[in-house]
């Protein structure tokens, strides 16, 4: 079978969070039983990478090149891609304001490029109108409904092609409340749809709050919304063979992790004390408002804090930096940092408001990191809170979206760590020999594609 994988993000050419991550493993693990083609715009940042074909839809060329064995097609619009800043926007967590036409013009050259394939993946809401327009059969995956990508309705269905089917009011495949929605074209328009873990999938078709409005569409697809968690690259994400991490470690000797911790601390600038981390967007998503009313008084308890990313909370980040700066780090994103913080951090902290799935907590598991979550989405897919299962913990979780409920699970996190050292390196453990990786996942794609081409 021949597949056509359409993204934003491919890591490591293109990253901003997880999408990159995700796209970039589950298509390898495709590739070892499938022929798999992965399609991304040709940004400025990956100017330099392969080899000049002829055009595609509106593009002014294709570039092909390989990426360690994965085919890539580099899609040339300068017009639209060839800017500054992040994929997205000029700046981290913004948005340029003609994104429809941008990913409307990419849409139609996948469209073009998909004739030569049996199916197309589409990732996320930038290609979701792919599936309205490729002459093949789609599966559409949503990574973040947060990010639905609208635009003008009539000038994008033109754009598109699309004819009055595609606009009408509630009923068409394009239109969301008078505006073009590619999330919404992506989810009727595919074969099959997904999203990135079981439990995100029923919040999906659940209340408008958790559904972000989609619960009625979600609830009315046939064949229903299938969730599938994501998984990493276990190969790529080893803390026995990671050049970043100053000594390596394993599940069955642990000591490395000191080496990586002083080390973190050293970077970081901070005094001693129980070491959380985190790494990604610095987004409202992730949940740290909840941590800012209850940030000083933990910071008195012990608590310290390295952030390994960027985003439109940096602000608020900041002045806890400002007012902490012997408790709370703050780095841009970089691969060093960010495995250094696996490898270092006492526990990895993500208190997201959702999650549909999460790649943190699954990278810090395998790094003997035991993740401190919400229990969300993907997050109460993966980690099991210790309390809640002794002998399977991974983690500790909460619930309510609260300051609250945030704090105190930090601190259950500081005193379990401190008086219970036996039960925290059996989370460690645990976390580190589970099967996080991408085989499972792929084959349950794999049959996915098998029903629908």
């Amino acid at each position: 079978m021949r597949i056509l994988v359409a993204t934003a993000e491919l890591s490591p050419l293109v990253r901003t969070g997880g999408l990159g991550d995700a796209v970039a493993g589950l298509s390898r693990a495709l590739a070892r039983s499938a022929d798999v083609t992965v399609v991304l715009p040709r940004y400025p940042a990956v100017a330099d990478v392969g080899v000049r074909g002829p055009a595609a839809g509106p593009a002014a060329a294709v570039y092909t090149a390989d990426l360690d064995g994965l085919p890539l097609l580099l899609v040339d619009d300068p017009e639209a891609f060839d800017r500054p800043g992040t994929p997205y926007g000029p700046t981290p967590g913004s948005e340029h304001e003609d994104s429809w036409w941008r990913w409307a013009r990419f849409s139609l050259a996948v469209a073009a490029i998909a004739g030569g394939y049996d199916a197309v993946h589409l990732h996320d809401a930038h290609v979701g109108a792919v599936a309205l327009v490729s002459p093949v059969p789609a599966v559409f995956t949503v990574h973040n409904p947060a990010h639905p990508v609208l635009g003008p309705l009539a000038e994008t269905a033109a754009l598109l092609g699309l004819g009055p089917e595609a606009t009408a009011l509630e009923t068409g495949s394009l239109e969301w409340y008078g505006r073009a929605n590619y999330l919404k074209a992506g989810l009727v328009g595919a074969a099959q749809a997904t999203t990135v873990s079981p439990t995100f999938a029923v919040e999906l078709a659940g209340t408008a709050e958790e559904s972000f409005g989609l619960g009625a569409l979600v609830r009315s697809l046939a064949p229903p919304l299938v969730g599938i968690l994501n998984g990493i690259d276990a190969g790529v994400w080893d803390p026995a063979a990671d050049p970043r991490l100053p000594a390596p470690y394993s599940a069955d000797d642990l000591t490395g992790r000191a080496d990586a911790r002083a080390e973190l601390l050293e970077r970081a600038g901070l005094d001693d004390g129980m070491l959380f981390g985190n790494v990604g967007r610095v987004s409202a998503q992730k949940g740290f408002p909840i941590v800012d009313p209850v940030v000083d008084d933990l910071v008195e308890e012990g608590f310290r804090l390295v952030m390994v990313g960027n985003g439109d909370l940096d602000p608020m980040l900041d002045a806890w930096v400002a007012r902490h700066p012997g408790a709370v780090a703050h780095f841009e994103f970089g691969d060093e940092m960010a495995r250094l913080t696996f490898g270092g951090a006492d526990a990895y902290l993500m208190p997201s408001a959702f999650e549909p799935s999460g790649l943190g907590q699954l990278y810090a598991m395998r790094y003997g990191c035991p993740p401190v979550v919400r229990l969300t989405g993907g997050l109460a897919d993966s980690v099991v809170d210790v309390d809640e299962d002794p002998g399977a913990g991974t983690g500790l979780g909460f619930r309510p979206y609260v300051a609250a409920e945030v704090a105190k699970t930090i601190r259950r996190a500081m005193r379990y760590r401190a008086a219970f050292p036996d039960l925290w390196a059996g989370m460690q453990r645990r976390g580190m020999e589970a099967d996080w990786s991408w085989d499972r996942q792929a084959r349950e794609y794999l049959e996915l594609f098998d029903r629908v081409a």
